[in-house]
């Protein structure tokens, strides 16, 4: 029976423009960290603290990801970030329905072809305090380092992040809507 849910998951997977990364539902948070993990770069000696979590405004339920991102001891990020299969190459990019303190965040992938944690491709996108949609294609995602394949395919994909990185400041990034496109 299994088997069955998961063949047709596979065939609308396969049909449709877009995947939602967001699995769980944003209205029980527990559910939802039970998929997307916070980290930061206190794994690696970093200064820089924050937390993840779950709020509604509104009717809406949304991610948000906040903090004090610090460069002290080598360090410069927090994240949420959660491992994802993807079975079809037909996307493009990741949109995202966005708001928070202004500044530049990003969205971090790791895929099949990275092996150490630093490893990493960037894809760059801004967010202003009023809620708008940005489209962040693969193509303009820069790798961290320069013995990393140049490009990626949606089926490389092993994990996403977004990610408040490179710079010290305060802060905000809410996320209602995460979708492959």
């Amino acid at each position: 029976m299994n088997f069955f849910f998961f063949t047709i998951f596979l065939l609308i997977s396969f049909s449709t423009n877009s995947m939602n990364l967001f699995n769980k539902s944003l209205s029980n948070s527990e559910e939802f960290f039970t998929e997307w993990e916070y980290i930061s770069d206190n794994v690696m000696g970093g200064v820089s603290s924050g937390k993840a979590t779950i709020l509604k405004d509104t009717d809406n339920f949304f991610l948000r990801l906040e903090g004090n991102v610090s460069t002290k001891n080598n360090g410069g990020f927090i994240q949420v970030r959660s491992s994802k299969e993807i079975f079809s190459d037909n996307f493009k990019g990741i949109k995202l329905k966005v708001s928070g303190k202004p500044s530049e965040y990003y969205i971090h992938i790791r895929t099949n072809f990275l092996l150490m944690p630093w490893q990493y491709y960037a894809g760059k996108f801004s967010v202003d305090k009023e809620w708008k949609y940005v489209e962040v294609y693969f193509e303009d995602f820069k790798k961290s380092n320069f013995y990393q394949p140049s490009a990626f395919s949606a089926t490389d994909i092993k994990s996403v992040g977004f990610v408040a990185y490179g710079k010290d400041f305060e802060a905000e990034l809410n996320i209602m809507e995460a979708e492959l496109f």
